[in-house]
């Protein structure tokens, strides 16, 4: 009898043994379970998720061609979509911030990040803040970042600049295309453009014009008013080429010939085409290729690999770009 009690004792210390050990078990996480969803591996018992990448949606050429590059980079370097990396396009910031919150959720293990605005810089905070690698592309958020990758938007201005000023034998009025809604990129190429122009051209004349956005029908419908606002403008500087087509082609409308010269900006084919083409307006630009995101995937990708990054700040220099070296730069398989 006392063998049967001692074994029941025992079986049943076994038994709430066993319970206590099944209710420590912590339950699995909201990220993890994004991470089985989603298809992300298992390394070394933490999660590795993808790649995010966070880039503006496509409401003009070049950040058409983002998405592009990004694919194309991402095939480059084996990455599956899905589990090796995710692609995210915003048409706003609060969307662009929505998206953050979905790379953060799904534990990505970096997130590449083309910042729509300024506005954009306290989601981006919160991918610092959950320890993930951020490589901004493109313009600058205000706060921490891992890694930034951008072309030399401020050089971009500065050259326009010593270009126009060069030509107008630092005499004349420039019409100076301002697009505040697409943030540093704007900034960076209108005050390095007038940093110069005040510097080495006292004498000439800036009138600022405000755009509404980087598409052909913003440039069209400003440079019209700033046409029917001027009766003198020598030279227009733009900080991109879509617009510049809009520009071109409202000088164009309003038959005016006092108008020598229209800056850039970016790497368009339709505007290296009109480059080429022009007879009475001299064109040029300045590239700022959207390939280069690549070069932040890449890094984003060193970075999950264990590899340290040189330059915390990567500016990828200009190239200048009229009619006497377009040919060189024309692709017509280029997606932008």
């Amino acid at each position: 009898m006392k063998i049967k009690k001692v074994l029941a004792f025992a079986l049943a210390s076994v038994m709430m043994t066993a319970a206590f050990a099944g209710c420590s078990q912590p339950a699995a996480s909201s990220s993890n379970a994004a991470n089985t969803a989603s298809g992300t591996s298992q390394t070394g018992g933490a999660a590795k998720g993808p790649i995010g990448i966070v880039v503006p949606s496509a409401d003009h050429g070049w950040t058409a061609a983002l998405a592009y590059y990004s694919q194309q980079k991402c095939k480059d370097l084996g990455l599956t979509e899905g589990s090796g990396y995710k692609l995210f396009t915003a048409a706003n910031a609060n969307e662009q911030a929505s998206k953050i919150e979905q790379c953060i959720t799904l534990n990505c293990s970096a997130i590449v990040l083309d910042p729509l605005n300024d506005q954009v810089s306290v989601a981006a905070q919160k991918i610092m803040d959950a320890k993930i690698p951020l490589i901004v592309f493109d313009r600058k958020v205000n706060g921490s970042y891992t890694a930034y990758v951008a072309g030399d938007n401020a050089g971009m201005g500065k050259a326009a600049a010593k270009y126009l000023g060069d030509k107008l034998g630092g005499k004349g009025t420039i019409a100076v295309m301002n697009t505040p809604s697409v943030g540093s990129v704007n900034s960076d190429r209108v005050n390095g453009f007038k940093e110069v122009m005040q510097a080495s051209y006292p004498n000439i004349k800036l009138v600022d014009v405000t755009e509404s956005g980087y598409t052909q029908q913003a440039g069209l419908k400003a440079a019209t008013d700033m046409l029917v606002a001027n009766k003198q403008i020598d030279a227009v500087f733009s900080t991109d080429d879509e617009p510049s087509l809009g520009i071109l082609q409202a000088t164009k409308d309003a038959k005016r010939t006092d108008v020598k010269y229209i800056s850039g900006g970016g790497g368009n084919q339709a505007y290296f085409n009109k480059i080429k083409e022009e007879t009475g307006i001299s064109l040029f630009t300045e590239t700022y290729s959207p390939s280069m995101i690549g070069i932040a995937i890449q890094e984003a990708h060193d970075l999950i690999n264990g590899k340290e990054i040189a330059e915390k700040d990567k500016t990828i220099p200009p190239e200048f770009v009229n009619k006497d070296n377009v040919s060189k730069y024309l692709d017509s398989k280029s997606p932008y």
